[in-house]
């Protein structure tokens, strides 16, 4: 069984998450993906929206994607957990690829156990601000120029999933 695992904070999920969602399961000829919110992201000190909350909004994003399940694993934990902690959860004989953005190729090397982790998975790169994807990874094309740090400053549905719009500007209106 072919898997891909697409971790992040999704503080709030929105379409570009979803357009690599969408993108992974056309591209990658994969079983499964699984989506995995973190409790808190190892290099960040906190999140906005509570990690129930944005397990909540990512389900409600893909609830109409068979191939595509969102686990609690990381949110169960009750802490950060280091990517390599999760690929080893969901792996089993399986060939897992690890997809992030582009704007994570910067500190790729310093993620924890960096070495066994690079050698456990098949990295995808999702495309962001243009920044340019070596050769050795497998590239995801991604035309949505929004992060979910510019949405938290100024929150605009035009950028959100329509099912959870709504609950999303509610939350970070506030």
């Amino acid at each position: 069984m072919k898997k891909a695992i697409f971790g992040g904070s999704f503080d709030p999920p929105h379409l570009g998450h979803l357009e690599v969602i969408q993108q992974t399961i056309i591209s990658l000829n994969i079983d499964k993906l699984i989506v995995v919110p973190a409790f808190l992201n190892p290099f960040k000190s906190k999140s906005y929206a509570p990690a129930e909350l944005r397990l909540k909004w990512l389900k409600a994003m893909t609830k109409e994607m068979p191939s595509v399940s969102v686990s609690s694993y990381e949110i169960d934990q009750n802490r950060s957990v280091a990517s390599i902690e999760t690929v080893r959860h969901f792996k089993d004989d399986d060939e897992i690829y690890l997809i992030i953005g582009a704007d994570n190729l910067e500190k790729l090397s310093q993620w924890k156990d960096f070495e066994a982790l690079d050698a456990m998975v098949t990295w995808v790169v999702a495309t962001r601000d243009n920044i340019e994807i070596p050769q050795k990874y497998i590239s995801l094309n991604v035309n949505q120029d929004i992060s979910a740090t510019q949405l938290r400053k100024q929150i605009e549905e035009a950028y959100l999933d329509k099912s959870i719009a709504k609950e999303i500007l509610d939350y970070y209106q506030k």
